[in-house]
């Protein structure tokens, strides 16, 4: 989990938040770009998520401020440099979540 520069959907400005890196670490090592996912702590979106959402069980130690879900329907793709401090590591078994969601919203 990271900090990084989200832009909004009608694309009138964007927001520092946070971001799940959901490109791998061999892809990360030899590109300048990596794939990420919006986390939001909407409450809306944790007490009712919807298709390609997924709620993180240890948001704690994932290094989130508040119970969040990560959006695999939300991907951004952004240079390295730009991104922000590194906020936590998901736990494996919201990472293997998060893989499931990230095959629901792509078809894999």
């Amino acid at each position: 989990m990271v900090l990084a520069p989200f832009t909004y959907s009608d694309l009138q400005g964007s927001k520092r938040r946070p971001a799940c890196v959901v490109s791998a670490r061999s892809y990360n090592d030899n590109n300048p770009d990596a794939v990420l996912a919006m986390v939001t702590s909407s409450r809306a979106r944790v007490e009712s998520p919807g298709q390609g959402d997924f709620v993180v069980n240890d948001w704690q130690a994932a290094g989130l401020m508040l119970p969040s879900v990560v959006r695999a329907g939300r991907l951004l793709v952004l240079e390295q440099r730009v991104i922000g401090r590194t906020l936590g590591d998901l736990a494996t078994t919201d990472l293997q979540g998060v893989d499931a969601a990230l095959r629901l919203v792509l078809g894999l």
